[in-house]
């Protein structure tokens, strides 16, 4: 039987099942925590693009999981709103859609179904499909549309959105293995009430 069965799936307070003032509060300390790392300028430059990584993606990913679709959007906004290099709309078009699927995955994919071990493959899966299809697609076609001019400096002149995309993906490897490492250890040292969604 999974953990917290006859909890997980009560009602919010509120009777929203989407929306939590606590969830927003959560997300609202997650969200200035993703942009504090931006703020201050720690960030890592992508080799082959004039993109750059940074450890935001830590707060992004657990805070969204946890406050739920509006949480993840917040965050998502806090964390793509100083973007470095200048493409904040790219970056907002990027941290918005992974937010928002890390607010819905993780509660109505990971968290009903399963139990601890579980919970953790479930959360490596979670943080990948993050990146590789909602993040990396997510800057690179906000990159085309908003910054075109930008989008040929980082990747070249006559660069395909697939090409970008491998390109970008590849650089951000590193960072998106380090994401996944670090929440899945923090999900394996966390209480079971707080691995809990709070929407």
């Amino acid at each position: 039987m999974p953990e917290d069965a006859g909890i997980k799936d009560q009602p919010s307070p509120t009777g929203l099942s989407f929306f939590s003032v606590k969830a927003l509060l959560v997300a609202l300390a997650f969200g200035l925590a993703a942009l504090a790392v931006v703020v201050a300028a720690l960030t890592i430059p992508i080799r082959g693009t004039n993109v750059v990584t940074d450890p935001r993606e830590i707060f992004t990913t657990t805070g969204a999981a946890l406050t739920g679709p509006l949480g993840g959007v917040l965050i998502g906004v806090l964390a793509g709103i100083r973007e470095p290099g200048g493409v904040v709309y790219a970056s907002l078009l990027a941290h918005i859609a992974g937010g928002l699927w890390m607010g819905l995955a993780y509660k109505k994919l990971v968290y009903r179904y399963l139990d601890m071990p579980g919970i953790c493959g479930g959360w490596i899966v979670l943080v990948l499909v993050y990146y590789y299809v909602f993040v990396i697609p997510g800057f690179v076609i906000g990159q085309s549309l908003f910054y075109p001019q930008g989008f040929i400096e980082s990747y070249g002149a006559g660069t395909s959105l697939v090409r970008a995309y491998a390109i970008l993906g590849g650089g951000a490897l590193p960072e998106a293995l380090l994401t996944t490492l670090v929440t899945t250890l923090v999900f394996i040292a966390s209480p079971r009430r707080l691995r809990r969604p709070l929407w």
